[in-house]
């Protein structure tokens, strides 16, 4: 039977010498693998629903944990419609990945807003690295690893924080603080946003500099640390950074 899905294409993958597979975060289902038969041919109607970072509409034999069928489709909107953009190309390339890989371990259909609102931002020229990082702290709680910034991460106790340390878990007070990175008492409101913040309703980022540098390098340890995700394209995000 024929099901309508909305949906986002993060990867594909060539099958056979005609076809594709292609990962998608659908509105509906979460993550669906599709077959589109033929989809290397100039002349099929599929090749364009299978391009990566496209969102649109997709007519589908929905199986569930199976291979579902794409038999076609609308394209709604092309997140990367110009490939000499590498920046773009390789965060949307991070983005797309990391969400794949949550998507293995908890397949919550509520990421694709996230990925959605966050790619909607990034077209727009919003920092990209700020808009990485917030959706780096919401996917945190899909994988079952949201940090706890109530509490010293050393002592366990509530006090008043002077270091945030992704190896740690989170932030240091000024009676275990040793060599972590020092940060100031404004922190833990910046932090509060990056977790809170309702993506879609981003009108301006003021942020300094040393601020998000701070915010990226404690995700990135704290991922390293606690996860068990490996991003193949972050090699070539860190040539932009």
């Amino acid at each position: 039977m024929q099901t309508l899905v909305e949906g986002i294409v993060l990867k594909e993958t060539l099958y056979g010498e005609t076809s594709k597979i292609v990962q998608v975060l659908t509105k509906e289902y979460g993550l669906v693998s599709m077959i589109a038969k033929g989809a290397l041919s100039l002349k099929s109607n599929l090749r364009s629903l299978t391009i990566p970072f496209l969102y649109g509409k997709f007519n589908i034999v929905y199986k569930k944990d199976k291979l579902s069928i794409l038999s076609s489709g609308e394209v709604i909107k092309l997140y990367l419609s110009d490939n000499k953009n590498l920046k773009l190309y390789a965060y949307m390339s991070y983005l797309s990945e990391l969400t794949y890989n949550v998507l293995k371990e908890n397949n919550d259909k509520e990421v694709f807003n996230i990925l959605k609102d966050g790619f909607d931002k990034l077209c727009e020229g919003f920092d990209s690295e700020v808009i990485k990082n917030i959706i780096e702290f919401k996917y945190l709680d899909y994988l079952g690893i949201k940090p706890n910034f109530e509490i010293c991460q050393k002592c366990h106790k509530q006090s008043k924080f002077i270091a945030l340390d992704g190896k740690s878990g989170g932030f240091i007070c000024e009676n275990c603080a040793t060599n972590e990175i020092k940060v100031h008492d404004n922190f833990i409101k910046i932090i509060d946003r990056f977790i809170n913040v309702d993506i879609k309703t981003i009108k301006a980022i003021k942020l300094s500099n040393d601020d998000k540098k701070i915010v990226s390098n404690f995700l990135k340890e704290y991922y390293d640390t606690y996860s068990a995700i490996y991003i193949k394209s972050l090699k070539f995000l860190d040539e932009f950074n």
